[in-house]
């Protein structure tokens, strides 16, 4: 399996390894095998918002489609039951997704996401794998990943936040370390944020995650600290299964966060080392490894 394939099945394990936890507190719980219900009725392996999202902006890369047929995916995946785990409508939407596609489901595509700062969740960071590898070697990333980021979340700093983390995938994808992939990416972004002057504060723990320790991260649906999360989770484990098992127990948005890291994890490290039931418990798993093979073929 090359990087590409591994980096988005590592984002989709993670995924399906976070749900059942969702929105619980840290320390509260012990989870080391792919378990089902929890904190939703729904069985083992089951992807949520993050994967479905992702499997559709693939699909939409593949096609070439329009943008405004990209959101119409969008919306049929959460009211009709489009790339879910079960041909029903999302039984997980974040609140400012769900926001927006319920304009656009009403009104039509060319409804604008909001851009105001409480419109910075994770929704557009937990999307923006499929674009990082697409970019990658093309040089496109800042008009690429901004025009993607801001199709739900139209503040700045949820496409800072998504710039940053595709620049972190372009330098794995060349073979660097986490540690160097970080710095490079952190020196990429500051002339970015000279554009945007207000915005530097909120980045000053991410240049510095190495120095965070566990009770310093907050793993919520909040951009940045999702980000954090990711980071410190990377920088503190020493295989895949290590990365999104230290994400999960991090607690709150286990699932987005482990699905974030487990991508990164998955370009990082040679196997996702899982053991080989997980797999196997992946909703459409064949559907989906199909559709990883066919955007693998694009990109390369």
């Amino acid at each position: 399996m090359n990087k590409r394939k591994r980096a988005l099945w590592g984002f989709i394990i993670g995924d399906a390894y976070g749900v059942p936890m969702e929105f619980m507190e840290r320390d509260t719980f012990k989870v080391d095998d792919m378990i089902g219900y929890g904190c939703w009725d729904v069985p083992a392996g089951t992807w949520s918002d993050d994967s479905a999202m992702t499997l559709i902006t693939i699909e939409h890369l593949i096609h070439d489609t329009s943008i405004a047929d990209l959101k119409q995916a969008f919306c049929d995946w959460a009211f009709r039951g489009y790339w879910t785990y079960n041909d029903e409508p999302s039984f997980d939407v974040g609140l400012t997704i769900s926001e927006v596609l319920n304009r656009w489901e009403k009104n039509g595509p060319f409804e604008q996401a909001k851009t105001d700062e409480k419109s910075n969740g994770n929704g557009a960071l937990m999307r923006i794998l499929p674009i990082a590898l697409y970019s990658y070697k093309r040089s496109i990333e800042e008009r690429y990943v901004k025009d993607y980021a801001t199709l739900t979340h139209g503040h700045i700093r949820s496409t800072l936040c998504c710039m940053h983390y595709t620049y972190v995938v372009h330098h794995l994808m060349d073979g660097m370390t986490f540690a160097q992939s970080l710095e490079n990416a952190n020196k990429q972004l500051l002339p970015l944020l000279n554009e945007y002057p207000n915005e530097k504060p909120n980045f000053e723990r991410i240049f510095s995650i190495n120095e965070l320790t566990r009770d310093d991260i907050n793993s919520n649906g909040y951009v940045i600290h999702t980000l954090e999360a990711v980071y410190w989770s990377m920088l503190n484990s020493s295989s895949y299964y290590d990365t999104i098992f230290n994400a999960v127990h991090l607690g709150s948005d286990t699932d987005t966060v482990a699905a974030i890291a487990g991508g990164l994890a998955g370009i990082y490290y040679d196997e996702l080392n899982v053991p080989e039931d997980w797999m196997e418990l992946i909703p459409k798993r064949d559907e989906i490894d199909k559709l990883l093979d066919r955007f693998v073929k694009v990109i390369f």
